[in-house]
């Protein structure tokens, strides 16, 4: 009676292993999902923050003619979106202006002087931004800069409900990120070290 009994212990051993591995089981593939999810939302946040420096790099470097031609502002648009390879590109939206700095009358409100958009975005109004604040190493009147600001849905390949429940809509989170960008091109403006570049049909900064 003992090999039997020996069997029969063997086959329940087996069966617990089966219902053990049964539970772990949606654990451990919960936990690979994750942590797909969250480098593959990683790596869009990366390349959303490499766009946005790309197009305030390319725009700082300014262009032969002051303003810079509408020519010009829109390739550094459509090239930089090749930044987000492998992700869409569609609905990234995308506007750069050029700002100065007035510590003086507007304290550390930039004041926008020209700006530009992608089709799907609006450019900023000319004028005192209040939104914004003149970021740490640029607080000095004269200064001039460009401000690259990148915004672009993204859509986890699962999960989108979990999406929902930490503050997204409709299955998707947005990606924002802004670069302040000192200017290298353009062309120099009254006594100032600096230059100033002036995007397409704008014009100088009032100060």
């Amino acid at each position: 009676m003992g090999r039997p009994t020996l069997r029969a212990f063997l086959r329940d051993a087996a069966g617990v292993s089966a219902l053990e591995f049964a539970l772990i089981l949606p654990i451990m593939l919960l936990l690979l999902v994750g942590m797909t999810e969250m480098s593959n939302g990683i790596d869009a946040w990366r390349k959303v923050t490499l766009l946005s420096r790309a197009v305030a790099d390319l725009t700082a470097q300014g262009d032969k003619q002051n303003p810079m031609s509408a020519a010009t502002m829109a390739d550094i648009l459509k090239s930089s979106k090749l930044v987000l390879r492998p992700f869409d590109a569609t609905n990234a939206q995308i506007v750069v202006s050029a700002l100065g700095v007035d510590i003086k009358n507007l304290a550390l409100k930039p004041r926008v002087c020209s700006s530009a958009a992608t089709a799907n975005a609006k450019a900023r109004a000319v004028g005192v931004a209040s939104d914004l604040n003149v970021p740490p190493g640029f607080q000095v009147t004269g200064t001039r800069y460009i401000l690259a600001e990148v915004t672009m849905p993204y859509a986890p390949m699962l999960g989108s409900a979990l999406v929902n429940q930490l503050g997204g809509s409709n299955g998707q989170i947005t990606l924002v990120v802004s670069t302040p960008w000192p200017t290298r091109g353009g062309q120099p403006y009254g006594l100032n070290p600096n230059s100033e570049v002036i995007l397409p049909n704008g014009s100088p900064c009032a100060s």
